[in-house]
């Protein structure tokens, strides 16, 4: 019976995981990718002659290497479930204890995706300080 309780919870917060990593990549790439077509509506409606444009060019920068690093962590979750799938095989096939082969995908899609975190928050700050200085002269 605990067992099998244990195994419930287990599955549970796979699962949970699973479903946190989704939405994390799904907010990454609409986050960034609404925050590029936010910069350029703003200068198409409120600032059509900007300045400081480097500030905007730097978050345009910021956000596609945010998009790029979220699609880059994809690819190598797709390395990192293959390599599982080896994982899982050896240890079944040749009774290797699962704890001495490492899946070292897994370190790397998560820098992967902090980095893309805050690759996407460098991009907000850019954005800041060039609407800042934009709004600065309308008023």
């Amino acid at each position: 019976m605990k067992e099998e309780l244990y195994r419930k919870e287990r599955e549970g917060l796979i699962d949970a995981e699973r479903e946190a990593a989704r939405s994390f990549d799904k907010a990454m790439i609409t986050l960034s990718a609404g925050a590029l077509a936010l910069s350029i509506a703003f200068i198409r409606d409120i600032a059509p002659h900007p300045t400081k444009v480097l500030l905007l060019y730097s978050a345009w920068g910021a956000f596609g290497g945010s998009l790029f690093l979220i699609l880059l962590s994809f690819l190598c979750s797709q390395s990192g479930m293959r390599r599982q799938r080896h994982i899982l095989n050896e240890c079944d096939e040749k009774g290797i204890d699962r704890r001495s082969l490492k899946n070292r995908w897994r370190k790397l899609i998560s820098c992967l995706n902090w980095l893309s975190a805050i690759v996407f928050l460098v991009g907000v700050v850019f954005l800041a300080f060039f609407v800042g200085c934009n709004l600065a002269g309308k008023e």
